[in-house]
């Protein structure tokens, strides 16, 4: 019995002794092999450690096409016509994704053709061309706030929302309504206009009527339009936004109308039957309008134009606008006849005829403001700011002054009438020559001589003639 103890004491401890072992050698691996924490923050580590360059955002553009048609019921047999609306100002170019079904078809000109009696719906799908989306592109580059935007950078995009338009197709003797589209459609005959020139906008035909109507008047801070649909440039813009709007008038409403009825299949259309309708959108247009540019007069003078040795002149711009301009002249330094400053003073050193180069360095930006300034009060553009003014080309040949240069006069006195500085010079009469000192001492000595070897001499000539008389 105590044998049999024993042993299931021996195998008891033997199994515990196994079960701390495996326990022992489970937790040895478990802290020598990676966790899983582990391996998450190695891979945020070589995230961080990642500098590869961050790829710039795509402005996306959407241009999902908007469409309208003439008419939403059609005869069996006859066809309505899609339109496909403007996007930012640019007219659509390009084609319709053709489509049919029981009741009506779609060509890739947009016609929709009725093909039998029932109700149906369309989903257009328009497709544009390259051009015009490069022109879309450029448009919205030209509104404000996107002048920074690269064109490589927008990427044209289309809702997947796709526009449904209900359609009835009818036999002849049902139709009962025809619509038509009298949305305008504008051209302008000029896109670049100088400040104060006029452009014109027109009017398409409408069911081949030249209609007429008047514009509404409209005004901002670069360009205004009349109701005649004269546009004039107002203040310099290289996108100023014109968009006009316009009124029918009864007359071409009546005439549009009798127009429609004299399309083949539109004889037994009444004209209360008809009615009109107009696209949401509208017609953009942006017109350049380029900075005044002012006309320089490059040319300087100088004045006088004869000047004595030591005496000076005067170099001056041309007067611009009313306001003389402050200048550098170059130095004229190989000129013998002649000194020149910056200033623009020339004094007369030999006496000579000479030329003096008379082409300034810079017109200094202040300057250029002030010339500015006059024209904008000369011409009393009283709604423009310097900004909108640029000063006209820089000559490229050199310009010259003569200048005589003539002897200096003793009397301070000048020959020439036109001298304005010899003019402003006193002449002063001779001065009789003052004596020196002692002079007048040595003068009354002279005379004291004089008059003593006179009295000897008529003394000896009496003493003389008495001896003679003995």
């Amino acid at each position: 019995m105590k044998n049999k103890w024993l042993a299931l004491g021996m195998v008891a401890s033997f199994m515990v002794t196994a079960n701390v072992l495996a326990e022992t050698q489970d937790k040895t691996e478990s802290s020598t092999s990676p966790s899983s924490s582990n391996k998450v923050e190695t891979v945020a580590e070589q995230k961080e450690s990642d500098t590869s360059p961050v790829k710039k955002d795509k402005v996306k553009l959407d241009v999902t096409s908007t469409f309208s048609i003439n008419t939403d019921k059609i005869e069996v047999g006859k066809s309505a016509q899609l339109s496909v609306a403007p996007v930012l100002g640019v007219k659509l170019e390009g084609e319709y994704t053709s489509s049919k079904n029981k009741v009506v078809e779609v060509t890739k000109t947009g016609e929709v053709k009725g093909l039998k009696a029932g109700k149906t719906t369309i989903g257009p799908v328009y497709l544009l061309s390259d051009k015009t989306k490069e022109d879309i592109k450029k448009a919205y580059i030209k509104q404000p706030g996107h002048e920074e935007i690269a064109i490589e950078d927008i990427e044209l995009v289309v809702s997947m929302k796709q526009q449904v338009i209900p359609i009835e197709v009818v036999t002849s003797t049902e139709t009962k309504e025809h619509k038509v589209n009298i949305t305008p459609h504008f051209s302008v005959d000029k896109e670049t206009l100088e400040v104060g020139q006029t452009g014109k906008v027109s009017v398409a035909p409408i069911e081949g009527v030249d209609v007429i109507g008047k514009f509404k008047a409209a005004k901002n801070d670069n360009i205004s339009l009349a109701e005649e649909g004269t546009y004039t440039a107002l203040k310099p813009n290289d996108s100023a936004v014109l968009l006009p709007h316009f009124e029918l008038s009864k007359e071409s409403l009546e005439a549009i109308k009798a127009a429609y009825i004299k399309k083949p299949g539109n004889e037994n259309v009444k004209k209360e039957e008809i009615t009109f309708y107009q696209n949401e959108s509208l017609q953009v247009f942006h017109i350049n309008i380029p900075k005044i540019v002012v006309g320089i007069n490059w040319n300087s003078t100088v004045s006088p134009e004869k000047i004595k040795v030591g005496e000076t002149a005067k170099l001056s711009m041309a007067s611009q606008h009313g306001y003389t301009p402050k200048v550098k002249y170059p130095l004229n330094k190989e000129n013998k006849n002649v000194k020149v400053t910056e200033d623009g003073v020339v004094t007369g050193i030999k006496v000579g005829k000479t030329s003096i180069n008379t082409t300034f360095n810079e017109l200094p930006k202040e300057e250029e403001d002030k010339i500015k300034e006059a024209y904008l009060k000369e011409k009393k553009l009283t709604n423009l700011t310097i900004e909108d003014l640029e000063i006209g080309p820089r000559p490229t040949n050199f310009s010259w002054a003569d200048v005589e240069v003539i002897p200096s006069s003793t009397t301070g006195g000048g020959s020439n009438s036109n001298n304005s500085n010899n003019s402003n010079k006193k002449t002063y009469a001779p001065v009789k020559k003052l004596p020196k000192t002692g002079e007048t001492q040595n003068s009354l000595m002279i005379i004291w001589g004089f008059v003593v070897i006179s009295g000897v001499l008529f003394l000896g000539m009496i003493k003389n003639k008495k001896e003679l008389e003995k």
